[in-house]
């Protein structure tokens, strides 16, 4: 057998395995015509049949199909019963045997239980066994036991049967719909609380345009208030000390030059270009020299008017 055919017929019977669950060794249901086919062609039947099937095999013949070959009056009758002797006996129902091709048709039925492979030279019982779902049709065509293409039917089948296995049972989809109407009846009651009276809709608060600061009283800088302060603490803490003069000795109070001169610090500090830090100073120092000045006068007069006294 050519390699890609015997590829072609291992993937087949691997479909046969996994979709409807045959196994080794092959039951294989051969018919009185495939026997008498094979023997006109000379061909080694078990050997073809179990390189059809890609395995071993059990061969199976009926009691109705051994007794229309010995009733046969074809040229190769002594040789076909002979080779019916090598396959196995399969018990059929009928009391009186009837024809083979008949028997196999009524051991199959509507449905392929046992898992048989069917080796058959009839076109009306081959057509027949294509309705039924999972069944191996072999057939004798020129000299080579050929296995035929897998059926719509059983293409069909095996999907059924895959989703059928994957899907729900008849039990758990019952239970399914119980819990989804329950969840729904849940959901609508809340929908019937949840339900709003309807009334206007408030505005949209980023739309809604801010409203305008009112005027408010005019409020003096903190550099004028720093400026205020400053004085009023000058003015309200002004010390009533007195200068001891180096010369006299006499006390006498501060000039008004001297009290003003926290006054002008506040200027100062508040801002005046004027009026620095040094120039403070300064002005302290012309101060007290003025003031020396005026003292060393008053001595000189006191020292002048002494002796006329």
């Amino acid at each position: 057998m050519r390699a890609k055919r015997a590829k072609s017929y291992r993937k087949a019977m691997q479909f046969y395995q996994q979709a409807f669950g045959f196994r080794e060794p092959y039951q294989i249901l051969v018919s009185p015509d495939f026997i008498l086919a094979g023997v006109s062609k000379q061909l080694p039947v078990k050997a073809r049949l179990e390189e059809a099937v890609q395995g071993q095999a059990k061969f199976l013949v009926t009691h109705c199909g051994i007794s229309e070959l010995l009733k046969t009056s074809s040229d190769f009758r002594a040789q076909a019963i002979t080779a019916s002797k090598e396959f196995e006996k399969r018990r059929c129902p009928h009391q009186e045997p009837i024809a083979g091709l008949d028997c196999i048709r009524e051991i199959m039925g509507d449905e392929n239980k046992n898992n048989y492979c069917i080796a058959v030279q009839d076109d009306e019982l081959r057509a027949k066994l294509r309705t039924v779902p999972g069944v191996p049709i072999l057939h004798v065509k020129q000299s080579v036991v050929v296995l035929e293409r897998k059926s719509q039917v059983a293409k069909d089948a095996s999907k059924k049967m895959e989703q059928d296995k994957l899907g729900l049972t008849e039990l758990e989809r019952s239970m399914l719909r119980a819990v989804k109407k329950q969840a729904n009846e849940g959901k609508n009651e809340k929908r019937k609380k949840k339900k709003k009276t309807a009334g206007p809709k408030g505005p949209n608060p980023l739309s809604i345009k801010k409203a305008a600061k009112k005027p408010q009283a005019a409020k003096t800088t903190k550099s004028q208030a720093s400026k205020s302060g400053q004085q009023e603490k000058s003015v309200g803490s002004a010390p009533a000390t007195t200068h001891v003069m180096a010369t006299s000795g006499t006390k006498r109070p501060r000039s008004e030059g001297d009290s003003s001169a926290p006054a002008k610090k506040a200027t100062t500090a508040s801002g005046d270009p004027t009026a620095s830090g040094d120039g403070v100073k300064h002005k302290r120092k012309r101060n007290r020299s003025a003031k020396n000045r005026g003292t060393a006068n008053d001595s000189t007069a006191a020292s002048q008017t002494a002796p006329s006294s």
